[in-house]
């Protein structure tokens, strides 16, 4: 699902006003919070920085969901197990990620390149655990 919203939250100040040549037109709100609610029930979430990603969506459909798991933090303990050299300095990119298992780094910001690129980091921790 890919979605526009306009946003009431703080950090709309902060970026200012959206462009006025969107490709689409923003949903309501409440409309994203119904989709997003129901779409998210009883799933399991998988992010790449948990907090970050799941304060993306709305409160309603991340406490819907069954889980809401950290590839991020899963990728540091595998990569630690398995030996690889993961930096406790420096933070840990999804493409850093992906380079180090030997998957396709990420081209875009494309949000359904990035879950895909999650998705196949995750069963790569599967598949190696």
């Amino acid at each position: 699902m890919s979605a526009l919203v306009r946003s009431t939250a703080p950090g709309a100040i902060l970026l200012g006003p959206s462009a006025g040549d969107l490709a689409m037109e923003p949903l309501d709100q409440e409309s994203f919070e119904y989709m997003a609610r129901r779409l998210c029930g009883g799933a399991r979430l998988v992010a790449f920085q948990r907090v970050l990603q799941g304060g993306l969506l709305p409160h309603s459909a991340v406490t819907s969901a069954t889980t809401v798991d950290c590839a991020w933090r899963r990728f540091q303990h595998t990569a630690r197990r398995l030996g690889l050299a993961v930096s406790a300095r420096t933070p840990l990119t999804l493409n850093d990620a992906l380079a180090l298992a030997r998957l396709p780094e990420l081209q875009s910001e494309d949000a359904a390149l990035r879950a895909l690129a999650i998705r196949a980091l995750w069963r790569w921790m599967d598949e190696v655990d």
